[in-house]
């Protein structure tokens, strides 16, 4: 479905954060008339009372309302990224997908954002669907976490299951390589999974598993035909022709 068929109120109830809000919002507009646009598009609130809302946008975020009289160029990334979200807020939707939304920002400052997410969620029972390579993040906010690799999903369960028992052996590749400080850290990670060669490329999927090429388990079978979907557990699956390989070989 292209742009243009999808309903207005689909629009307004799915909302996205880009990754990059220095391209993501418009340099030649204040923030009031950033955020007072969707306000109109969406026919929010009377024409009077935009630039209050917007305002009242601002503040939810953890930002002052005189922010609105602002330029993005005069903010800080972490600031542009809250203008982003209170955009994404304003249609007040139940669905918000957010784009490596903390990636190109400092730690001190993802703390926020997320923190902030995290309270919004809480207040307006928002469905998140983040978008992320940082396993420290998925493993701290994710009810549910979906593993992709070239496109396809490998791997989903709820967050607790996945980290104690991966099952594909990019997963445990995964997350065997999260950096960690303790040494009783070290011991709740999986055994390291070596894979082989180079990345493919997206354009040119290798055909079967898509991970075949680098899976140190690999036979015939996983490049030859496309692995089912194998039910683990309850809400747990794989897609893999050996899932938990790992586990019954040591």
């Amino acid at each position: 479905m292209v742009a243009k068929e999808r309903p207005l109120e689909l629009k307004r109830d799915i909302q996205i954060v880009f990754q990059d809000p220095g391209t993501s919002l418009n340099p030649k507009r204040t923030i009031g008339n950033i955020l007072e646009l969707p306000l109109k598009v969406h026919n929010i609130v009377p024409k009077a009372q935009r630039f209050l809302y917007a305002q009242e946008l601002l503040e939810t975020v953890g930002l002052s309302p005189s922010t609105a009289y602002k330029y993005p160029s005069s903010l800080g990334g972490g600031e542009r990224q809250l203008v982003a979200i209170a955009r994404a807020l304003s249609t007040n939707p139940s669905f918000m997908v957010l784009d490596e939304p903390t990636s190109s920002l400092d730690v001190s400052v993802q703390a926020k954002i997320i923190n902030t997410l995290m309270d919004i969620r809480k207040e307006r029972g928002i469905s998140y669907l983040f978008i992320t390579h940082d396993m420290s993040l998925m493993r701290n906010i994710a009810d549910r976490v979906a593993i992709m690799y070239l496109g396809h999903i490998v791997e989903m369960a709820t967050t607790a299951e996945f980290f104690q028992r991966p099952q594909h052996p990019y997963t445990r590749m995964l997350i065997s390589s999260i950096p960690v400080v303790l040494e009783s850290e070290e011991k709740l990670k999986p055994d390291p999974v070596q894979s082989q060669g180079e990345i493919p490329s997206p354009v040119n999927v290798p055909s079967g598993c898509s991970f075949h090429t680098r899976c140190p388990y690999a036979n015939e079978t996983c490049g030859t035909q496309v692995p089912p979907c194998v039910e683990i557990s309850e809400g747990h699956q794989v897609w893999c022709h050996y899932p938990g390989i790992r586990e019954t070989t040591d």
